[in-house]
């Protein structure tokens, strides 16, 4: 209700530095946060939703990614609209090896998904090339990803206007308008930084997709409990504490994980064991699982820490393109 009093004016913004974007952040830590979250963890549901298997998934970000910084290095961009008349590409240097080093596969694993992504018709691998069909493109059309994201791009906006270091706030809208407008210079950027952010994390959760999500489901209950509570916490030191204990309002149980992830549940009591012997979390005696502050979780804590660096340059980054290309 407060952002529609506010005058918006669409004429000329100003340059707005990394360093006040992070500061921004970490003054407004919960709120950006919650929201981040939430992106998060609905792009993982996405994620799993359209292959049921997160490393495949991977593997077309990747792929689609590598397309779009290819189209930069020639100052190409295509808005949303001109990239899916036709959504087919070929990637002439990428092969098994790489696909395997960039997404901490084995050789075997990548090379297992591949082949499996081309029975699905999605990928067509010929010796020197992978090229991807049109099957992919209907897959997961960035829509979902590009308003979500605009949500934390307009709130952001809010804040520095609120803060009075910007003159002007925009709306969700107007960042959605210029994402599309310049579809694939910005989302280079942004599957860099998303791809890291996911594979950092599966890289702590024993290199296993499946067991980050649902651990990352956990963490997203506990977080929404904390929301509600609507405590203001530092963004250093209070927020694991809070989380744990004041997120720990009622944890959740394998079949709601299993709901919320699409993972079948047999899966997820396998992995959720793996998280008890690791004592990363709990189960209390009605079946509800919690978070503990065991080894991953202090592991996930120093990348939330280095993510509020990480995002404030990804924002800055978008907004100078939105704003001034």
């Amino acid at each position: 209700p407060i952002m529609q009093d506010i005058n918006i004016n669409q004429s000329l913004p100003s340059k707005i530095s990394e360093k006040n974007i992070y500061n921004t952040y970490c003054e407004n830590y919960d709120s950006i946060h919650y929201l981040f979250i939430e992106f998060q963890f609905s792009w993982l549901q996405q994620a799993y939703k359209s292959l049921k298997d997160l490393d495949k998934y991977n593997i077309l970000v990747f792929l689609y990614k590598e397309n779009f910084i290819e189209l930069n290095e020639l100052f190409k961009v295509k808005s949303l609209n001109e990239f899916y008349i036709n959504p087919r590409f070929n990637l002439d240097k990428i092969n098994i090896i790489h696909i395997s080093q960039k997404l901490r596969l084995s050789k075997e694993t990548a090379r297992r998904k591949i082949l499996e992504l081309e029975e699905n018709g999605i990928l067509i691998k010929n010796k020197k090339k992978i090229s991807v069909t049109l099957k992919a493109g209907l897959l997961q059309k960035p829509e979902n990803t590009i308003n979500s994201f605009s949500k934390i791009l307009q709130y952001v906006s809010w804040l520095l206007y609120k803060e009075k270091k910007v003159k002007k706030y925009y709306e969700k809208d107007f960042f959605i308008k210029r994402i599309n407008d310049r579809f694939t210079q910005i989302l280079a950027i942004f599957l860099e930084y998303q791809l890291d952010y996911i594979l950092k994390r599966k890289e702590l959760a024993n290199n296993d997709s499946e067991l980050f999500f649902i651990f990352g489901t956990l963490f997203y209950n506990q977080i929404m409990f904390l929301k509600r509570s609507e405590k203001k916490s530092h963004y250093k030191r209070e927020w694991v504490d809070e989380m744990l204990h004041i997120g720990n309002k009622k944890g959740i149980n394998a079949m709601s994980i299993s709901d919320l992830t699409g993972i079948p549940r047999p899966t997820v009591i396998r992995k959720l064991k793996i998280l008890l012997n690791q004592k990363d979390i709990s189960k209390d005696g009605n079946s509800l699982y919690y978070l503990t502050n065991g080894k991953l979780l202090t592991e996930f804590n120093k990348q939330r820490l280095i993510n509020i660096k990480k995002l404030s340059h990804i924002i800055s980054r978008i907004n100078n393109i939105v704003f001034f290309s």
